[in-house]
């Protein structure tokens, strides 16, 4: 048993110490860095950048999923960032997006690799919704190889009016304090969503020929209704359901699928929760970002 014990200790060690900090604040500004994990001992055969929620910390994902892991040992290097100070704010204007496209460049530069190497995206939550939006403003820039976002908010006109009903009523701010032009709120909105059923035309969507894109959720609505007072007009799959419809529309040969699952959502390895970085099986996620 002690044997045991110390050798779990050592492991441990070894992960914090994969785990290292980087920040450039001429580059990436005040707060804002990237936590990497590297293979060990083996080539990289590809980059991972991962987009946490609002208010996690950047290696939150290895408290809640073994993703990191998984990637680590097929020999992905995985970058886990953080786009605004203390990551209190909602990631998803301009600024945020460009500080995540320098991010990528320089790790890709430091590191002395090839461009063609394989980049993918992926993000939980409002992560989720930021590696969407950076690929559809980025993806004619970048080679980015596929994405992947767990339970994303899209529309963020709807959000906003989800917020408000919730327990999170405070967290409806950060969406004003991202008019910076004072435009009418509503119009801002749907400007910044990366898909609202009001706004949304088939010709300002990105292709998905070239790449592949996934979207996980769980709509486990009497968890909502009974945990929060929510229904299923206030949850992200509506947002998710109707933005791989309208890119399935817009082209059969959009290589996007939307994973539904059920009983996956656990936070803390004990609290059901079904907005989790767990609904997305991390064997099989990282199996399907290496397929050709």
């Amino acid at each position: 048993m002690k044997y045991l014990l110390s050798l779990l200790i050592l492991l441990a060690g070894f992960v914090a110490r994969a785990q290292v900090k980087v920040e450039n604040h001429l580059l990436f500004g005040k707060d804002c860095f990237y936590m990497q994990s590297l293979p060990a001992g083996a080539k990289i055969t590809g980059v991972l950048f991962l987009v946490p929620g609002f208010l996690e910390s950047p290696t939150a994902v290895t408290v809640q999923s073994s993703i990191v892991q998984e990637a680590n040992k097929n020999g992905l290097a995985v970058v886990m960032v953080n786009l605004t100070p203390n990551n209190e704010s909602f990631p998803i204007d301009k600024k945020s997006l460009n500080t995540l496209g320098k991010m990528i460049n320089e790790f890709y530069h430091k590191n002395k690799l090839q461009p063609a190497l394989a980049l993918y995206l992926g993000g939980f939550s409002i992560g989720g919704t930021t590696v969407l939006k950076f690929y559809a403003e980025k993806n004619k820039e970048l080679k980015i190889s596929k994405v992947f976002a767990i339970d994303p908010p899209l529309d963020m006109v709807r959000l906003r009016k989800s917020l408000l009903k919730g327990r999170e009523k405070g967290f409806a701010v950060k969406l004003d304090t991202l008019n910076t032009e004072h435009r009418p709120q509503e119009q801002s909105l749907k400007e910044l969503s990366v898909y609202n059923p009001d706004y949304t035309e088939q010709n300002m969507l990105p292709d998905y020929h070239s790449t592949a894109l996934r979207i996980y959720s769980e709509p486990d609505i009497l968890w909502w209704i009974n945990n929060r007072n929510m229904d299923l007009s206030d949850m992200n799959i509506t947002d998710c359901a109707g933005y791989i419809n309208k890119l399935k529309q817009k082209s059969e040969e959009n290589k996007v699928e939307l994973i539904l699952t059920k009983d996956r959502g656990i936070r803390n390895n004990t609290q059901k929760h079904p907005h989790s970085w767990s609904i997305a099986e991390p064997t099989d996620l990282i199996a399907w970002l290496l397929i050709k």
